[in-house]
């Protein structure tokens, strides 16, 4: 199993079977031409592609899955085709004109092409029925066309994972978020192409099929014997009514994300494992400070100091009412008012410490963040509003207002001022008030004047002020980093003791949380770069950190299987910081990690090691370990050119655990 593998399956584990039946849903709907349209389905098929290669769930159920969807889909979209109720037509677009000349042109083959085609799968079996293919040779082409397209969207989403499984372990520092963003971008341009484009035969097909069912005499019966509840889900499920579908959507989505929340905040309160995973990550982000690193994250960051978010909510808001963009207004003001509101009591309520290594000296507490809610309650919510009022384009809006939230977030993370969860959490309640603002919004849209008495040149003028001030606030608000005292080094008078009463940790563990071999040498005489500086000259190659040049020998290490000079390794962690030296051993894949552990009682530096067969956890088990066959073991030879100049002391590990002397 990947290491990327042992990160994402424990996630999964708890759906079970339920993505395979997520995954064929998701070929149904990309199928069925009604649907197919606007819901790029054949996304979620890829990503069941990438599952499969993390090894869950199993590839050949994924098929079956995919293709049964698929399948169904375009069943769907024949029998609508010749059920004569519905007087369907081929709808408008382009997507619908290339299904229609596809099977002119190729007649049944069209139905495997078109799978391959995105929204054209379903409109070609839909256009097999209009030109009145018959019944037998459709059935036969489209199950080819289902195991055809489910295979072949299976297939590039296991080939993106397996190169993504390749690369993440490393995580590249300015790499990684880059691609991730970029990926966002297309993918979110990908499906609001998709959504506009299919949108007039949404229109024309919901239409067709409102009024099939209005003359469905099951339906007519029922709404006799309870008009009220007809008329009430008629109101709530109308596309053309105000407080009807979207709203009936926008309370869905708010029940989710007030669930999604309390299930972050019990995790933080009764997870064990949440805590620990927001400690690896700080530390982490404090390893990889750099000077120009923290000037930009503190630039960035300053997008969500009150100050200038309360000025740019209230210039947004006065544009809105100024050019008579009522509705707007009032959302974008209550996200933003409820918001500040909501995290000010939280913080009160939780009042979690921040990290103790945060690069500014904070005030408040730390859960849930501050800057991560703003982010999303006001940027996404001003994205979304302007959107709404179609001012700028959904691709735009959803890029800048998911961007903004993204790197405010990450900002919070890299300055440690933050844990993760406070930032995921914080996410989440800024997505609540963004919610909230467009169901204000929305309601309130059919009770303003279209455009309202327009005050444009006021409301440019107050935006044009709030913005200079929210500029002025942001470029003259210079934070002086928290200045904290070096305290003493941790003294370990019994060092085999402390080992023994598990008051020294020696477990090791992934990023995720993910076992590695645990420390099995405790040293003391020389430091963690001494040791490191000796083992060089006995042939050991230090390790660089992760980059982009490191990352990308280190893929080409795992593709060719040979190993390349400045390829980096996965990073491990004990007592939640990352190792402080990796190097490799001559001759071999082994990894040893060390780590500046404290002082013994004579003020000597103490340095645990943690040995390994190679970076990823999967070569690493731990009946290996118990058997004696631990990489501890097998590199313990390769250790004499350090052990030359003696003068140190080694304590045992836990009993089970290989040991080797050090000086």
């Amino acid at each position: 199993m990947s290491f990327l593998a042992s990160h994402v399956l424990p996630v999964l584990a708890p759906l079970g079977l339920w993505s395979c039946w997520i995954i064929g849903l998701a070929a149904f709907l990309e199928g069925f031409w009604v649907t197919g349209v606007v819901l790029p389905g054949a996304l979620v098929v890829v990503a069941g592609g990438a599952l499969a290669r993390l090894g869950y769930p199993d590839v050949l159920a994924l098929w079956g899955f995919a293709a049964a969807g698929a399948v169904l889909g375009g069943e769907a979209s024949w029998r609508s085709g010749r059920l004569a109720g519905l007087r369907t037509r081929m709808p408008p677009g382009r997507a619908a004109q290339r299904a229609q000349a596809l099977v002119r042109t190729h007649g049944p083959p069209a139905l495997v092409i078109g799978r391959l085609l995105g929204p054209v799968g379903g409109l070609t079996a839909l256009a097999a029925a209009l030109s009145g293919m018959g019944r037998r040779r459709f059935v036969a082409w489209n199950i080819l066309g289902g195991l055809v397209g489910g295979l072949v969207h299976l297939a590039l989403g296991y080939l993106a994972a397996d190169i993504l499984a390749r690369v993440t372990p490393y995580l590249p520092r300015p790499v990684l978020p880059l691609v991730l963003l970029a990926a966002l971008v297309l993918v979110t341009r990908a499906i609001t192409r998709r959504a506009r484009r299919g949108a007039p035969a949404l229109r024309d097909a919901l239409g067709a099929l409102r009024a099939a069912l209005a003359d469905w005499p099951p339906l007519r019966r029922l709404a006799g014997w309870h008009p009220r509840l007809a008329a009430g889900l008629a109101r709530r499920l109308d596309p053309g009514q105000g407080g009807g579908l979207m709203l009936t959507g926008i309370a869905v989505l708010l029940v989710y994300l007030v669930g999604l929340f309390v299930d972050g905040a019990l995790d933080l309160a009764f997870v064990p494992g949440t805590a620990a995973l927001d400690h690896r990550v700080s530390n982490l982000a404090h390893a990889w400070w750099t000077p120009d690193g923290l000037r930009l994250a503190a630039w960035f960051t300053r997008l969500g100091y009150v100050p200038v978010a309360t000025l740019v909510a209230l210039g947004s808001v006065a544009a809105f009412a100024g050019f008579g963009r009522r509705a707007a207004a009032a959302g974008l003001a209550c996200a933003a008012l409820g918001n500040a509101v909501t995290v000010t009591l939280l913080k009160l309520a939780f009042g979690r410490d921040r990290p103790a290594i945060g690069y500014f000296l904070e005030t408040s507490a730390s859960f849930p963040s501050g800057h991560a809610a703003i982010s999303t309650a006001l940027y996404g919510s001003l994205a979304l509003m302007l959107w709404r009022e179609r001012l700028i384009g959904p691709t735009l809006a959803i890029s800048a207002g998911v961007g903004v939230a993204f790197g405010l977030g990450l900002t919070r993370l890299y300055l440690a001022e933050h844990f993760l969860s406070d930032v995921l959490n914080g996410w989440v309640v800024g997505g609540i008030w963004l919610v909230i603002g467009l169901a204000v919004s929305e309601g309130v849209r059919p009770r303003v004047a279209a455009g309202g008495r327009r005050r444009a040149v006021p409301g440019l003028a107050v935006l044009g002020a709030c913005l200079l001030a929210a500029a002025w606030a942001g470029a003259t608000h210079r934070p002086s980093p928290a200045v904290r005292e070096t305290g003493p080094a941790t003294v370990l008078s019994d060092l085999p003791g402390a080992i023994g009463t598990g008051a020294f940790p020696v477990e090791v563990l992934t990023l995720g949380g993910a076992a590695l071999p645990p420390v099995s040498v405790v040293s003391t005489g020389a430091a963690a770069a001494d040791v490191a500086r000796r083992l060089a000259g006995g042939g050991w190659a230090r390790i660089p950190d992760p980059g982009p040049l490191s990352v990308f020998a280190a893929l080409r290490e795992d593709l060719t299987g040979a190993r390349r000079a400045g390829a980096t390794v996965p990073l491990a962690f004990r007592a939640a910081r990352p190792a402080d030296v990796t190097l490799r051993a001559p001759g071999s894949g082994a990894i040893l990690r060390l780590w500046s552990a404290g002082q013994d009682a004579a003020g000597g530096p103490i340095v645990a090691w943690a040995f390994a067969p190679s970076g990823h956890p999967a070569d690493w088990s731990a009946d290996a370990a118990r058997s004696g066959r631990s990489p501890a073991s097998t590199a313990r030879a390769r250790l004499s050119p350090a052990r030359r100049g003696g003068g140190g002391t080694t304590a045992r590990a836990p009993p089970g655990t290989p040991t080797a002397p050090c000086s």
